[in-house]
């Protein structure tokens, strides 16, 4: 007979078909260990007791980790905090039937120093029980090849996944109601994040960071976030979805995002980092952003809707250079004060400032500007050609401060601007006419050129 994954899974957990060991193998074990593993209940665990369980399903862990094999837990509450996973742990349990609740109000699992771990199938549950900053429900360091799997972290009192010098997969699992972040990575080795579902956190969603800028090549893809706060405060570390910080060569990649306080994706100071195919709608701030010391973003192929404003990449005073903008669509860019902010902000589409490609894209309702190429003297080779721009205050803007410019504005389609279809400014007042009716000289080094008008 063929069994399925699903029907060995099941079968093992209750036992419902018994695959026997050799006698002599029988004889030699403390637990039975059936065709998935040890069965955790055989080694004392009781699912509903109230007292801590902590020192039994350590002392569990410890056999199944002795004898090569997984251990299962079966559906229940369990009440743990502060258990060490041994090198090459594998914890199975029911997918949303066991629940490992935090026993003091600390961390439930610790996995430290350990070539390989494995878990599946658990809610790490906290109780919302506050906890120090970057305290988290599982908290792994320098763990070579950590895998976790439909698991749901919930009611974290900080943090609800911390993952420090870490490599390995965090894959369809679910975050729900994390007082400060979702997951937090320092310093990560290849780290993959695919199909995670986020949901209500007070500060941010996930956060992939280095201690000095590096190259991270963590992969974020397929991820929902949802309902991200910003509790703390700030003018732009909390209240995002996806935050980067001094990590390089990462690809986020076709997630999406709803209601974040200031930004759905925020990347600051990494390099070669790949932001591509994502959706998002309704953010305080910008929905993409590039910032400080970067070099090198492609942002191509994204829908962002309904926030201050579309895509920020910028900071050349911070040597944040080098971007392509491409394909991209932008609607509802409306200036609006963000959370923990003092002025309006925003209106843009999209905003660079230095060897900047900004091609291909449709920008579509943006109060104040559609493309906005510079501010003051942070202005350096940038191009805008093949966009659409339709309802904007100013179509494309470009700031004429430096004393040398070089800029390409060439075969957009531009209609209903108010304020003109592209126009010179100097730190955000308009100081030529419509650029596309003709030449001024003002914008010396700036060509305008086969743009058409409406």
């Amino acid at each position: 007979m063929n069994l399925s994954r699903r029907h060995i899974l099941t079968t093992g957990l209750l036992g419902a078909v018994s695959l026997r060991l050799p006698v002599q193998a029988q004889s030699r074990t403390a637990a039975p260990l059936g065709q998935l593993g040890l069965d955790a209940t055989q080694l004392g665990l009781r699912p509903g007791a109230s007292e801590d369980q902590s020192q039994r399903l350590q002392t569990a862990l410890g056999e199944a980790a002795k004898r090569s094999a997984p251990l299962l837990l079966p559906p229940g509450r369990y009440r743990i905090g502060k258990v060490s996973l041994p090198d090459g742990a594998r914890l199975i349990g029911v997918p949303g039937a066991t629940r490992l609740v935090t026993a003091d109000g600390g961390p439930i699992l610790i996995a430290r120093n350990l070539g390989r771990a494995s878990l599946s199938g658990l809610v790490l549950d906290g109780l919302d029980i506050p906890s120090p900053q970057r305290s988290a429900l599982l908290e792994a360091d320098a763990v070579g090849e950590i895998a976790i799997a439909d698991l749901v972290f919930a009611n974290a009192g900080s943090v609800g996944l911390t993952l420090n010098r870490c490599g390995g997969r965090i894959v369809t699992s679910s975050f729900r109601k994390m007082r400060d972040a979702a997951l937090f990575s320092l310093d990560s080795r290849e780290l993959t994040i695919e199909q995670n579902a986020v949901e209500d956190c007070g500060n941010n969603g996930i956060q992939v960071w280095r201690s000095e800028a590096g190259d991270d090549r963590s992969i974020i893809r397929g991820n929902r976030v949802d309902r991200i706060r910003a509790d703390a405060g700030g003018d732009g570390q909390n209240g995002n979805g996806i935050s980067l910080y001094r990590a390089g060569g990462v690809i986020i990649e076709g997630n999406q995002l709803r209601d974040c306080a200031m930004t759905f994706i925020r990347n600051n100071s990494g390099s070669g980092a790949q932001i591509l195919g994502n959706q998002g709608r309704r953010c305080g701030e910008a929905g993409l952003y590039a910032e400080f010391a970067f070099e090198g973003t492609i942002m191509a192929n994204n829908v962002i809707e309904d926030c201050a404003q579309g895509a920020n990449i910028t900071n050349l005073d911070h040597g944040g250079r080098l971007a392509v903008f491409a394909n991209n669509i932008i609607r509802n860019a409306r200036k609006a004060v963000a959370p923990n902010g003092k002025a309006p902000v925003g209106g843009i589409g999209v905003h660079v400032e230095a060897e900047a490609a900004v091609t291909g894209n449709v920008i579509e309702n943006a109060s104040e500007i559609g493309i906005s190429l510079g501010w003051s003297w942070g202005m350096r080779n940038l191009a805008a050609t093949g966009n659409i721009v339709r309802k904007a205050g100013i179509g494309i803007a470009v700031s004429l401060v430096p004393k040398e410019r070089n800029a390409l504005i060439a075969n957009n389609v531009i209609a209903e601007a108010r304020g003109g279809a592209v126009v010179g400014t100097e730190y955000g007042k308009l100081v030529t006419g419509d650029l596309t009716k003709g030449p001024d000289a003002r914008a010396a080094g700036v060509r305008v050129e086969n743009n058409a008008v409406s």
